[in-house]
């Protein structure tokens, strides 16, 4: 997983992070209080924002870090490339789900059991729709349709993955891990026209090559149990 795409994930993770990386490309540069003004969001949000994609090195400071007033940021290198990659309004309706209404109960199910309190959500992927559930509450609450749409758009349209599901031999799953701000996130390409991303918690201690493979399982020996028509 390229560094590139692990800074767009952290990008497109917050509105305000993607709002500030939008203007500092369309202008080359800015001031807090400017980039405040210019995109309608509250100044705090706005110094946070920058906070963290300085932390990530995905902004930087153009002035000397002694200089208190006119405080200009800008892209790096690596926040130009991430930013180019973030894919936003490519998918087509996405909703927030109950188990029941995931389109494969079964994974869902399993996962749970199998992973417990690792498990953030799930994301079903087709060409026209997208189904997202989550595990908790405070999780469903975290995240707003734009934010989540875009996230998921820029995962799913991340670095290729060879095979399918059904075309893997058992024991070599072929999938993509992203390093989220809060979360590690495995994507696996179920069919041509499907792909399901597994969020799991930062401290996961087990195997995401093992967490993959139980994917393939799952979805091998009941592909679309309780899939939405």
């Amino acid at each position: 997983m390229s560094e590139a795409w692990n800074a767009a994930g952290y990008i497109a993770s917050s509105r305000y992070r993607l709002a500030v990386c939008e203007y500092l490309d369309d202008n080359g540069s800015g001031l807090p209080s400017r980039i405040a003004s210019d995109t309608g969001l509250a100044q705090p949000h706005v110094s946070r924002a920058l906070s963290e994609l300085r932390d990530k090195e995905i902004v930087e400071l153009l002035v000397p870090e002694s200089q208190q007033k006119g405080r200009l940021y800008g892209l790096t290198e690596l926040g130009s490339a991430a930013h180019k990659k973030v894919a936003i309004d490519q998918l087509g309706e996405i909703s927030v789900v109950e188990r029941a209404e995931f389109p494969s109960t079964n994974i869902v199910a399993e996962l749970t059991d199998a992973y417990g309190g690792h498990l953030r959500g799930l994301v079903w992927c087709e060409s026209d729709q997208t189904w997202v559930h989550f595990t908790s509450e405070e999780l469903t609450e975290d995240y707003d349709i734009d934010t989540l749409k875009t996230l998921v758009s820029t995962l799913t349209n991340g670095e290729p993955i060879d095979n399918s599901v059904g075309d893997s031999p058992a024991g070599d799953v072929q999938f993509v891990a992203y390093g989220l701000e809060d979360a590690l996130v495995v994507r696996v390409q179920v069919s041509t026209e499907t792909e399901l991303l597994v969020s799991v918690e930062l401290d996961f201690d087990k195997s995401i090559t093992e967490l993959a493979a139980s994917c393939q399982d799952i979805l091998l020996s009941a592909p679309l149990e309780g899939r939405v028509n």
